[in-house]
């Protein structure tokens, strides 16, 4: 009687599982479909980009997607475009990486309507990027925003994801071309702000800490590059190097062997 509960649960386990496999393939298989003309219709990044690195770019988004578990805040339904813009806005940053690009330390992405109180700081929130929560968290309103308006170096996508690359690699999942550029970008930052020149092209926000600084130098970095690259062309050019890659360059200045 008991060999045939175990073998009952063995067999009811197995079902679940090709159950959840088949949906969760099948979802990634429409995802796969519907990516490229949201991309393409949404992501200047990705329309800059040779075919070669456009399905190197929609493969990346799908490994992000399917590493991590998106949900609302409302509980309704996580939407594919929600899933493909919000993954594109990740992998965007760390695009130049050969590896280390998936943000490891985070493994939720929740998205709420609007603003929303957040549960570690209880105030008011357009975004938020949580390591004690493995949780990264959006404003849909607000990201979609930075998504329609790709030229003002205001991105909540980009600067939540900034946020995590920077703290994905505090720990402990290092990136060699960020970790080499590191150090030096402190450095020129520190020392643009002691001559007063970062202040004159930053907006304010960017001056609270230096996490900030560099959130809000990655929406400068990919929404306005050559204004970026001529008021501040050394904190530029390090940040081409931490990055590996160049968005006013054809392909966004990505070379792979």
């Amino acid at each position: 009687m008991i060999r045939i509960y175990f073998i009952l649960v063995f067999i009811l386990v197995n079902l679940i599982i090709k159950i959840y496999s088949q949906h969760f393939n099948s979802e990634l298989r429409r995802l796969k479909e519907r990516m490229p003309r949201l991309l393409n219709e949404y992501s200047v990044y990705y329309r800059n980009l040779n075919q070669k690195e456009r399905k190197h770019f929609e493969q990346r988004v799908l490994v992000f997607i399917s590493l991590k578990r998106f949900y609302r805040f409302d509980q309704s339904e996580v939407t594919d475009e929600m899933k493909v813009l919000i993954a594109s806005a990740a992998i965007q940053i760390t695009f130049g990486f050969s590896d280390g690009y998936e943000y490891e330390v985070f493994r939720n992405i929740a998205i709420s309507d609007k603003e929303y109180v957040s549960q570690q700081t209880s105030k008011v929130h357009q975004g938020e990027a949580n390591p004690g929560k493995s949780l990264i968290a959006f404003s849909w309103k607000r990201f979609m925003e930075g998504v329609e308006k790709p030229h003002d170096a205001l991105n909540l996508g980009l600067h939540e994801f900034a946020h995590a690359l920077f703290l994905n690699n505090i720990g402990g999942y290092h990136n060699r071309h960020f970790v080499e550029a590191v150090s030096e970008w402190r450095a020129i930052t520190a020392k643009l702000m002691e001559e007063q020149a970062i202040y004159d092209f930053f907006r304010s926000y960017a001056f609270n800490d230096k996490m900030e600084l560099f959130a809000v130098s990655v929406e400068y970095f990919f929404e306005t590059p050559k204004a970026f690259a001529t008021h501040l062309p050394q904190l530029y050019a390090v940040m081409c190097r931490m990055l590996n890659q160049n968005p006013m360059l054809s392909n966004n200045g990505i070379g792979r062997r």
